[in-house]
């Protein structure tokens, strides 16, 4: 049985073939790994569905005051002249921070909010620094570069230059330069000003000397050391953490509804059904993959599973929103998979939501879209009843047929 509640579909300017393998099941072989289908076994677009002109998404207006954290995050973020939302890092306690949080009423060190974010498509996630790290004390990021001469290990090492003076052709070392004085500087041999440094310096040699003994040597010894814990360690031991920024996808994007609260009115309505239900939960699949699921319930009693996708595009939602979808249903393989979604459906993935069993809850307000899994989920809640109530008057039955010695 598929139930779907929908609104307007958004048609995309380029014609879509009715036999076109690549436009809208380009995911086919991903599906063969769970399904075992063939090529031969794939299914086609009716020819019906060819494009028309594209239906305009008009955006909300993210200027008025909101109670929203979502929006309010967004708000906060477009302000930003790089729109982008970076980290503050605390080196001594190997902590990180996103400031910005606090202004919507967050902890600074909620990551997970960001990361919901990311998942519903409003920003992206991005590398900000990767960092080395003690490999004995990974709870702290503080550590610096030391220099040492490899003959007597000490620290008292400079790096020297030679200089060559292109003018004249006088060859020393950099010691013997005072460039101090950028506007006033002279070649120690001719004596002529030296106006522009990379134009009229040479620098044909570099290498390092150790004050303690001496030594001249073309390589320092290079270790990183433990700030906090006061020891050196290897450059090649340490150990990478990553810190991550991020940025607002589409300056223009807007969300009419906070996702978050959906998230949690979806968490207590399947709790109200007897389920255990979990929020961007970690599951494993039967390939052995980990799969992140926004809400994922499992029903105290008969085991039954449900995932439930949000997504939010201005855009609608496309055949790449299905496809991330498709990839944990199929490795789970849970009793029933919803798309929720205050955004448009864009042409073709209605289909693909029939051929695989998703069922598609688009409405333009969250408190719609919460009336109609409320249906859905009341609908296989009683149906399980009836199952039961069967299952147990199939039992009774076949237990009075034994008592009368197989005789009805």
């Amino acid at each position: 049985m598929i139930v779907m509640f929908k609104k307007k579909i958004i048609y995309d300017d380029v014609k879509l073939e009715p036999k076109s393998e690549s436009r809208l099941f380009g995911f086919e072989n991903i599906t063969s790994i769970f399904k075992n289908q063939s090529n031969d076994e794939k299914k086609y677009i009716p020819e019906e569905l060819v494009s028309k002109k594209q239906i305009l998404v008009t955006n909300l207006d993210l200027s008025k005051p909101t109670n929203s954290k979502a929006v309010r995050l967004i708000q906060e973020v477009q302000k930003l002249d790089d729109r982008t939302i970076k980290p503050f890092i605390d080196y001594n306690e190997g902590k990180l921070f996103y400031p910005i949080l606090s202004k919507i009423g967050e902890v600074q060190d909620n990551v997970e909010c960001l990361d919901g974010l990311v998942y519903d498509g409003i920003l992206e996630k991005e590398i900000y620094e990767k960092l080395i790290v003690c490999p004995t004390h990974s709870d702290t990021f503080s550590s610096s570069m030391r220099l040492y001469c490899p003959k007597c290990t000490s620290m008292d090492v400079e790096k020297l230059n030679l200089f060559e003076h292109k003018r004249c052709g006088y060859i020393t070392e950099s010691t013997n330069f005072d460039f101090s004085d950028q506007n006033n500087s002279h070649c120690p041999s001719c004596k002529k000003p030296i106006k522009n440094f990379e134009k009229e310096i040479r620098i044909p040699a570099m290498w390092y000397q150790c004050n303690g003994c001496s030594e001249k040597f073309d390589n320092a010894v290079i270790k990183l050391h433990c700030r906090k814990h006061e020891h050196d360690f290897d450059i090649n031991s340490g150990q990478f953490v990553t810190t991550f920024s991020y940025k607002l996808k589409n300056s223009e994007i807007s969300i009419n509804s906070d996702t978050n609260q959906i998230k949690d009115e979806l968490l207590k309505l399947l709790e109200g059904f007897n389920f255990t239900a979990k929020l961007n939960a970690t599951i494993k699949g039967q390939s052995g993959n980990v799969h992140e699921i926004p809400i994922y319930g499992e029903n105290k009693t008969t085991n039954e599973s449900i995932l439930i996708f949000i997504k939010n595009h201005p855009t609608g939602i496309n055949q790449s929103d299905i496809n991330s979808i498709l990839v944990p249903k199929l490795d789970i393989n849970p009793t029933n998979t919803l798309l929720v979604t205050v955004s448009d459906i864009n042409v073709g993935v209605e289909i693909l939501t029939k051929l695989y069993g998703i069922h598609l809850i688009s409405e333009p307000d969250f408190s719609q879209i919460i009336s109609h899994v409320e249906e859905f989920v009341s609908e296989w809640y009683s149906q399980n009843d009836v199952k039961k109530q069967k299952s147990v008057f199939d039992s009774l039955v076949s237990e009075l047929y034994e008592k009368n010695g197989g005789k009805k």
